[in-house]
């Protein structure tokens, strides 16, 4: 049996060690993915697609992921092991920054726990491991802030100004939802004094002009193509002046509590009657003006939130909007209550911690299995290299353009087949604009593919219009990955056209 004080020895090196932990939970991540499936989700086909090229933007979210991936695809190809790398990678940046945030108010326990916080808000602990993208970059870029922010507060240099101007930068090249985050944090700044004056000390102007030179040349492009960069956010936001606000706010509280539910309940089972003890023998010099600017920043967030319900008839609101704006709650917490720091508490929260990171691999290791056990296939289960193969074995040589009548489809098959150019196109009609808009190779052969399972009516008829002169498309049919022999299998529909 472990000795109390082998146990403390233990958990004291987990907290001033963290990166190995992340570094251990990144690499048993990365290797999860790679083995359970070679088919991709929604987000992880679009940036395979959109990684093909570089282009100041890519559509209705801005470019810097897409930007990375890029260089990922260069070196390890457009493969499911070049997604989760990228992914993982900025997962792990995000503790770590987190982390280095937490340091600079809080002991390496502190810290640690305000690292782990962000694994019990389900948008980053669940979702990001499932199919998120801009979200875990947006997040990293906001732990990346505060860390800047709270390092020039507690010492003041002009090299700290850099790193916020690029933190700055780089989090609106990650989400546009950035630029609120931005406000209320200068917001709160402006009100507590010794944080307004940290801020505009010796070399401040270089904040403002280095964000300002990183986010132009993707401002540019967004002038010009505003409106396709904002239309999708807008509907999903769904703003109409004939809502009711009870709808709007029953929802922003929704958001919020499953965002931060699941970290709260395992804060109120971890420190229990901690929780109300205000009085703490670990002293916390910084903790006057850091606390004011915690809770003052959380206060204007959540003032924001409610003036787009009231103001401006917003009523849909989601986790991964919710996820950068209250990410830093934690180390507020540790900040308003430092008795919980005091040796020998939260291990129960730690061990939580520990627990649901465990739980979170294995659920995203058995994925692929959900949908066998539900007789539901998706994209997980798609047999991606037998159909490669079988398209190969009828002759396709995997050159030329690869249009698929989904996005996803389409990215597999470029992992499959690198040398080729892939695009979705949902409405066979128009397949000539299709090509056009995503500037495919002229005059390359083509090779037009369809799934049963996520089907999309009358797509042949519509190639069959844009293309009369070709015969019909063939069929293959090739059994879902781990599904049940009984399953129906996967069906599929391709047509080569060679000019």
């Amino acid at each position: 049996m472990t000795s109390p004080t082998n146990y403390q020895d233990w958990q004291q090196k987990l907290y001033d060690k963290p990166w190995l932990c992340v570094l251990l939970l990144a690499c048993a991540h990365i290797l999860s993915r790679v083995a359970i499936s070679s088919g991709m989700k929604w987000d992880e086909s679009e940036q395979i697609l959109w990684a093909q090229t570089l282009s100041l933007g890519y559509g209705p979210q801005p470019p810097l992921y897409t930007w990375l991936q890029w260089v990922v695809c260069q070196v390890l190809g457009p493969s499911v092991l070049a997604l989760a790398v990228l992914k993982h990678g900025l997962i792990a940046l995000t503790y770590c920054l987190a982390w280095l945030a937490g340091r600079q108010l809080l002991n390496a326990k502190g810290a640690w726990w305000v690292a782990a916080g962000l694994l019990l808000m389900p948008p980053f602990g669940w979702d990001s491991l499932r199919d998120q993208t801009h979200t875990v970059m947006v997040t990293a870029m906001t732990m990346g802030l505060w860390w800047a922010v709270l390092r020039q507060v507690r010492s003041p240099q002009p090299s700290n100004f850099v790193l916020i101007g690029v933190f700055c930068a780089l989090g609106m090249l990650s989400k546009y939802s950035y630029a609120m985050l931005i406000a209320a944090l200068f917001v709160a700044s402006m009100s507590v004094g010794q944080v307004r004056s940290a801020l505009f000390a010796k070399g401040w102007w270089l904040a403002p002009v280095v964000g300002l030179l990183l986010v132009a040349p993707h401002a540019w492009w967004l002038a010009l193509h505003w409106g396709m960069a904002t239309t999708e956010t807008v509907q999903k936001m769904s703003i109409s002046a004939e809502v009711s606000h009870l709808k709007g706010l029953g929802n922003l509280g929704k958001a919020l509590i499953s965002t931060m539910g699941l970290w709260l309940i395992a804060v109120g089972l971890g420190y229990r009657s901690k929780l109300w003890t205000a009085a703490s023998s670990l002293p916390l010099p910084e903790r006057s003006w850091a606390l004011a600017l915690l809770q003052r920043y959380l206060l204007l967030v959540i003032a924001c939130l409610l003036g787009m319900v009231l103001l401006a008839d917003v009523t849909d609101f989601k986790q991964r909007w919710m996820l950068p704006l209250v990410a830093i709650a934690p180390l507020a917490l540790y900040v308003w209550r430092p008795a919980l720091l005091e040796p020998g508490t939260g291990k129960v929260f730690t061990g939580l911690v520990l627990v649901f990171a465990l739980i979170f691999l294995l659920m995203a290791t058995l994925r692929p299995w959900q949908g066998g056990r539900k007789n539901d296939p998706d994209e997980l289960n798609h047999p991606v290299k037998e159909l490669a193969a079988q398209l190969r074995s009828a002759g396709y040589d995997g050159q030329g353009v690869i249009v698929g009548s989904d996005h996803m489809i389409a990215a597999m098959l470029h992992s499959q087949f690198p040398a080729s150019y892939a695009l979705g196109c949902t409405d066979g009609h128009l397949l000539q604009q299709c090509l056009a808009q995503a500037h495919a190779p002229t005059g390359a052969p083509l090779l037009l593919i369809t799934r049963a399972d996520r089907p999309a009516l009358n797509w042949w008829d519509g190639v069959k219009a844009v293309l009369p002169q070709h015969a019909a498309p063939q069929a293959l049919s090739i059994p879902f990955e781990k599904m049940p022999a009984s399953a129906t299998p996967a069906q599929y529909q391709y047509l080569r056209v060679v000019p």
